[in-house]
């Protein structure tokens, strides 16, 4: 009996895996087939042979460093439970992304890294993954509000708005809301806010330290590759007003909880708002949009189909 229990659970893993594959496969086709890539090839076709070697190589390395940043920071919160290789890391955080990418706000992302340990040390994984989440965050609303703040100064008044709307948020984000859930005793799966405070105090400061730098590196990193494309493209626009509108970009995209899949859009509906303040051709900020979603959302997800087919499967007990 407890065979047959074993190969159910072996069929149930298998099916979860084929599932999150053909799903992923699927909405990437499904986005591909009905978003024109005419002018990423009207791009490639302008660009001599050397140099469109070079542009690949250099978007393949910062592909490469983002999420070599994104998996250390997780090396550094996951081996605070159990001690994981840098390996382990890398194999944790691309499964998660496999399965956030098919989820709204990126939920699979939380639920895969919960199931590689063991029950009684979940519900913490899930807080420390949302801790590296956050960190990012604030890297975001740092760069965006000073995104913002420079497009307000020397542009018109629809920024000026949108700044102020965001400063106002963020007030009531870390003033009020706070005090609000500390009154009515606010509850995050199960744990009472005094126990998730508790528990935050114990996490030592080196690795909240190193987790926040590594979040504002990468950042600097995947808004810098955002450059690149649009310098590739030939957009007509200076470097500092350029980060200011990615800054922006990425700080009014992200209030939006969608799946990654629909992320493109959204960010790229975003990106032509922001980029035309500043009268960047619609054409440019759409290709380079889809370039950063092929190569950081898309080619990632490549590495994270081997490591979940050739991964054992999760833990479902408690460990002895």
């Amino acid at each position: 009996m407890s065979q047959l229990s074993h190969k159910a659970k072996q069929f149930l893993w298998w099916s979860v895996k084929i599932g999150i594959v053909l799903l992923a496969a699927f909405f990437i086709y499904n986005r591909i087939h009905h978003q024109s890539f005419l002018l990423i090839g009207d791009t490639i076709s302008n660009i001599n042979i050397s140099s469109l070697y070079l542009y690949i190589t250099i978007i393949i390395i910062l592909t490469a460093i983002n999420w070599t940043l994104e998996c250390k920071k997780w090396h550094l919160l996951g081996s605070l439970i159990s001690k994981i290789s840098l390996k382990q890391s890398i194999s944790q955080t691309l499964i998660a992304h496999l399965s956030g990418f098919v989820t709204p706000a990126k939920a699979g992302d939380y639920g895969a890294k919960a199931l590689f340990f063991s029950i009684e040390h979940r519900k913490k994984i899930l807080f420390l993954n949302f801790i590296g989440n956050m960190y990012q965050m604030i890297a975001t609303l740092f760069f965006g509000f000073l995104g913002l703040g420079i497009i307000a100064f020397f542009t018109n008044g629809t920024a000026i708005f949108f700044w102020g709307l965001a400063l106002f948020m963020t007030f009531i984000c870390y003033q009020i809301l706070p005090k609000l859930l500390r009154q009515f005793n606010w509850t995050l799966k199960g744990n009472a806010w005094h126990k998730i405070k508790k528990y935050w105090k114990t996490i030592p400061l080196r690795i909240k330290k190193q987790v926040r730098f590594l979040s504002f590196l990468r950042y600097l990193v995947f808004a810098h590759q955002f450059y690149f494309m649009l310098y590739i493209l030939n957009a007509d626009i200076t470097y500092g007003f350029a980060m200011a509108c990615i800054g922006a970009m990425y700080l009014l995209s992200s209030i939006i909880p969608v799946m990654q899949l629909l992320d493109v859009v959204v960010r790229g509906g975003v990106a032509v708002w922001v980029f035309s303040w500043l009268y960047v051709s619609e054409e440019i900020v759409v290709t380079a949009v889809l370039m950063m979603w092929l190569s950081n959302v898309v080619f990632p997800l490549l590495p994270g189909i081997y490591f979940l087919l050739t991964s054992d499967k999760p833990t479902f007990t408690k460990s002895s």
